[in-house]
């Protein structure tokens, strides 16, 4: 699919992705971090005999890392964004956004990615770990230059960012994708100078502007190579695929479940369980926490509010269905939340109960709704390039029910 949304938005995860890695099945993923940076405080005057030091890009690690085991050196380069990028404009994994040629700013660190692991699943953990990357002098000068708080140019932030736009992080040497926090006060491009005797720094922060992260991939020498088309069906053989970050989904067709019912009826549906096993198993490439189910429409795309019968179609599905991500239709728990089939390590096992769902599925079976998406919940797809690779044959809906005894 093509809509998989990376911006940055109030109230969700904020997470920017930067690395890559090379996986035998999916092939090589690489993520690009992109930011539009202001200053946290425009009236602050530098005075003419100030004398500019240097700039700093420090962002503060989330501890999400996917890809290799084990510490390894990572190389980041920096580049100037060079698209204008829209505040009321949302950004996908795959938005044409080019940055500059020439970085302006390389690091290279270390990251384990046993520290990473046991630091994401911490909830109580309040380590910070950041990273601190010199820019060169010439991007820094420009813009110790342009501070000015009677500068319309750099207090009103549509025409700052149209001078400067945004900073890229792109991966040089990668065997992960690391999470970055741009919304963490230790996240900041820091402008650093003196007067005088004193030091002085100006802090840019990146929570009130676009972030997102543009995610590439090539599968060309992998079992995948045939998928190239968005919002088209393609069928591999004998096992299903999901990945976030590059937006592959898994297609369900609930013909069947029609099938059957058209045999029955004043069906009452004491339980629906919906069952994935035999999850191929990796060491490296973790399969998500959780999946959750999306309707499509039968042009592959998904089902969203652009017209009346969409509104008629989410109104009689009276509260089995949730609002998700840009009004996306998702299958409801019975709580009414977006449903989600959690993962079992244990038992190698994805379940979940839709119990009112399928009995509203049934009621409408005159309008039938047979095609669904499967795909990540838990982290979001367009947070995280988590996969999953399991069995066709090994995906299984469970109904049961009671009819009444009049019924032959």
């Amino acid at each position: 699919m093509d809509s998989l949304r990376t911006t940055n938005l109030n109230g969700e995860t904020s997470r920017l992705l930067a690395g890559k890695y090379s996986d035998p099945v999916f092939g090589s993923t690489q993520a690009q971090a992109l930011m539009q940076y202001r200053s946290s405080n425009i009236s602050t005057v530098i005075p003419a005999s100030a004398v500019y030091d240097s700039i700093v890009l420090q962002m503060r690690f989330d501890f999400y890392s996917y890809g290799s085991i084990g510490e390894t050196t990572q190389t980041y380069n920096v580049h100037e964004v060079a698209t204008e990028l829209n505040l009321q404009q949302d950004y996908f994994f795959n938005s044409d956004v080019s940055v500059g040629r020439v970085p302006i700013g390389t690091s290279t660190i270390k990251v384990n990615h046993d520290f990473f692991k046991k630091e994401f699943e911490d909830t109580d953990a309040d380590s910070v770990l950041t990273t601190r990357i010199k820019l060169s002098d010439g991007f820094g000068l420009r813009l110790f230059e342009a501070v000015d708080p009677e500068d319309v140019n750099y207090t009103d932030f549509e025409l700052f960012k149209a001078i400067f736009k945004g900073l890229a992080i792109l991966p040089e040497q990668s065997d992960k994708i690391v999470g970055l926090n741009p919304s963490d006060l230790n996240s900041s491009l820091i402008l650093y100078y003196h007067d005088g005797d004193s030091k002085k720094a100006l802090s840019f922060v990146f929570s009130q502007g676009v972030t997102f992260s543009k995610i590439l991939t090539d599968r060309s020498s992998t079992e995948l190579s045939g998928l190239d088309q968005f919002h088209t069906d393609f069928d591999p053989g004998m096992k299903s695929y999901l990945q976030g970050g590059t937006s592959i989904i898994t297609k369900l067709d609930f013909s069947k479940f029609y099938e059957y019912m058209d045999t029955v009826s004043n069906v009452i549906v004491n339980s629906a369980e919906l069952e994935i096993s035999g999850i191929e198993t990796s060491s490296i490439f973790k399969a998500p926490r959780g999946l959750s189910v999306s309707m499509l429409r039968l042009n592959n795309r998904f089902k969203t509010f652009t017209n009346a019968r969409d509104t008629v179609d989410y109104i009689n599905f009276n509260g089995t269905l949730a609002l998700g991500d840009q009004l996306k239709f998702f299958v409801a728990n019975d709580a009414g939340q977006i449903f989600s089939m959690g993962y079992s390590t244990t038992n190698n096992v994805y379940a979940g109960f839709p119990t009112l769902f399928f009995q509203k599925l049934f009621d409408l079976k005159t309008n039938q709704f047979p095609y669904w998406a499967l795909r990540s919940s838990d982290p979001q797809p367009g947070k995280s390039v988590d996969r999953l690779v399991f069995p066709k044959d090994k995906i299984k809906l469970k109904i049961y029910y009671t009819r009444s005894i009049l019924d032959k």
